[in-house]
């Protein structure tokens, strides 16, 4: 009796395919390395660029402060040039509030004296300081009038109140007759002293 095979073209279990799969498995690994060494580049690049920029930053910086301190050793140069001139200008004000003027008693002597009267010479003086610590400048001068009566109305002109911010005490002494007639006198006064600096002065 003949043994018979019976033969199937069913496969009992499934063909596995697994050159498939490893080829699949390749292609993601490929796919994520390729993803990562576009990601490195980019950054690569990121990085240089910055360095880049920052490195321009810095050299502009650095012009940006040296133009500053140029500016600032000008402007130091500027400030040395006006406290300078200011001390100078200081100095200047305080000579000038110190400066003696004697146009003020010139001044008054001209508007006081009378047309009859004439004055031959002047004295300017120092004479100390008063009661009150006050520093006192005398004024003296000799003077011829041409009677009695013009005499006494230089002594009254002498004593007017618009004069009083110029000389006080005025005094008219030696009065001595001429020969001619005219009358000789001697005039003494002191001056103020604010009215002789130079800074209260009108003219």
């Amino acid at each position: 009796m003949e043994t018979k095979f019976q033969t199937s073209f069913i496969p009992k279990k499934p063909i596995q395919t697994t050159s498939a799969n490893v080829s699949g498995g390749m292609s993601l690994f490929l796919l994520l390395s390729i993803i990562i060494f576009l990601i490195s580049l980019g950054m690569a690049g990121f990085v240089f660029f910055e360095k880049n920029f920052l490195v321009q930053q810095i050299s502009s910086d650095q012009s940006s402060i040296a133009t500053n301190k140029n500016g600032l050793v000008s402007d130091s140069n500027t400030v040395e040039s006006l406290v300078l001139l200011d001390s100078r200008i200081n100095v200047a004000n305080t000579l000038l509030a110190k400066h003696i003027s004697v146009y003020p008693i010139f001044d008054f002597i001209q508007k006081a004296t009378l047309q009859n009267v004439r004055f031959k010479d002047f004295n300017f003086a120092y004479a100390g300081q008063n009661s009150s610590g006050a520093n006192q400048v005398s004024i003296k001068m000799s003077g011829q009038a041409k009677d009695w009566e013009t005499v006494a109305s230089q002594a009254d002109q002498f004593g007017l109140p618009d004069y009083k911010n110029v000389i006080s005490q005025p005094k008219v002494n030696n009065l001595t007759l001429n020969a001619d007639g005219s009358i000789s006198f001697t005039f003494d006064a002191y001056v103020s002293p604010d009215s002789l600096i130079y800074k209260n002065t009108n003219n």
